[in-house]
């Protein structure tokens, strides 16, 4: 029982030493073909026939004579998957044909510009990760990273029970390249220095596999930073609204009676779709960009019910109306017409403001 025990342990460690992350990405087994040496022998012909045209479409290429062609051969094949540019952010995706280390972004927050968010995503993630900047060309959209230093663990024998690591440095420079309408941006990473474990620059001697592997692996790491600022983010401002906000009577830009909210237009509007539906508004058809609601008051159900929530009923005829937003600063405005595009007066809007006041402030408010 002890020595099959035992044998279990060692085929174990035996079978784990044979998929080390190193031998996971090489060919295996015998290398014979290389010793094989092409055999170009010459048709012969008879001397009464006539030799035939030869032509060259079957012969095999010459190997090419590059430092890197020529170490990609044998148990230097390597078999790994190509790293993958991963579009994780909303309105990011990857451009068909592109074989550099590319993500495209789409403007997605009218509130701020993209480039401008996208190197705010870019310099938060090296300042998380205390990696220094060398240049930033702002003008020119361009950043060049100081050292980024990577570990690596080395392949060992599974009987020394340890591991060996080296450290290597990498500097990267990013490109981003803004569309002239401005909502459309591309940023490419490439390595730009590379020194080992001995401090020799190897740059010029990385192949095509290393060196994509480095490029889209610090690219989606940046990537997956901005994905996850971009979803915090939401998930704060989806919090903020469902607290509600406070508002309070006043007058719009032109100096007409309006509801004065305590809140940004991009916070305020999706909460005032919330607060009309509660109050008896169907909302018709609405424009975002310019702040306009076409909205119908159908009023508080008749019936039992309706007496014990006596405080949602408005003193307004059941009509269409008119709800302009705007912005005023870091506040938002409310201005409610009629039909046929009049202001209401300032009694009017008085009238509706407590029922407004109290479901724009609500914690939660459910529909």
């Amino acid at each position: 029982m002890k020595n099959n025990f035992i044998v279990t342990i060692f085929a174990a460690l035996a079978l784990s030493a044979c998929s080390s992350p190193g031998s996971r990405e090489r060919t295996s087994g015998d290398f014979e073909y290389m010793k094989v040496k092409q055999q170009s022998a010459e048709l012969k012909i008879p001397e009464e026939l006539e030799r035939p045209q030869r032509s060259n479409r079957y012969d095999l290429p010459t190997l090419a004579s590059s430092t890197s062609a020529k170490a990609l051969l044998g148990r230097d094949v390597r078999i790994s998957s190509p790293r993958l540019v991963l579009p994780l952010v909303a309105g990011s995706h990857v451009e068909e044909g592109n074989e550099g280390a590319t993500v495209m972004f789409d403007q997605v927050d009218d509130n701020r510009s993209l480039d401008k968010t996208i190197w705010d995503k870019v310099l938060s993630y090296l300042e998380q990760n205390n990696i220094g900047v060398e240049s930033f060309d702002r003008d020119n959209n361009t950043l060049t990273t100081d050292w980024v230093i990577s570990v690596t663990e080395l392949d060992s024998s599974w009987y020394t029970f340890s591991s060996d690591f080296i450290e290597q440095a990498k500097k990267f420079k990013l490109s981003l390249n803004v569309a002239p309408h401005g909502r459309t941006a591309s940023l490419t990473n490439e390595i730009v220095d590379y020194v080992d474990e001995n401090g020799s620059s190897i740059i010029s001697k990385m192949d095509p596999i290393t060196q994509r592997t480095n490029e889209v692996d610090f690219l989606n790491y940046i990537i997956e930073e901005y994905d996850f600022g971009a979803r915090l983010a939401m998930s704060e401002r989806i919090e903020k609204i469902r607290d509600g906000f406070g508002s309070e009577l006043g007058v719009n830009a032109d100096g007409d009676p309006a509801v004065i909210i305590n809140a940004e237009y991009n916070d305020a509007w999706p909460r005032l779709l919330l607060v009309l539906r509660k109050m008896g508004f169907d909302v018709i058809d609405l424009d975002q960009s310019s702040g306009i609601m076409f909205v119908l008051y159908g009023g508080v159900e008749d019936g039992f019910w309706s007496g014990l929530f006596s405080k949602e009923t408005l003193p307004l005829e059941k009509d269409n109306y008119r709800i302009f937003v705007k912005r005023a600063g870091s506040n938002t405005s409310i201005t409610f017409k009629s039909d046929e595009n009049v202001n209401f007066d300032a009694k009017q809007t008085s009238d509706i403001f407590p029922v407004f006041q109290e479901y724009m402030a609500s914690n939660n408010l459910d529909i």
